[in-house]
């Protein structure tokens, strides 16, 4: 059973991930191909790189993710 954790998008993976507007969790390709809703994980911006950290039991489904 995997603990909770918090992830963030990796740099080098092409993705990256922002709140929209109407309050959708979004990660979206650089090349603008390809964007997924992300459904159930919570979020919060790093205060010390400006990256944003979302909480769940595993990474998003999309993009390349790290744990921090």
């Amino acid at each position: 059973m995997s603990k909770e954790q918090w992830w963030v998008i990796a740099p080098e993976s092409g993705f990256a991930f922002e709140q929209r507007a109407n309050g959708d969790l979004v990660v979206f390709e650089r090349s603008g191909t390809e964007e997924h809703v992300l459904h159930g994980y919570e979020w919060m911006h790093r205060t010390d790189q400006g990256d944003i950290k979302v909480h769940g039991e595993g990474p998003p489904p999309f993009g390349v993710w790290q744990t921090c």
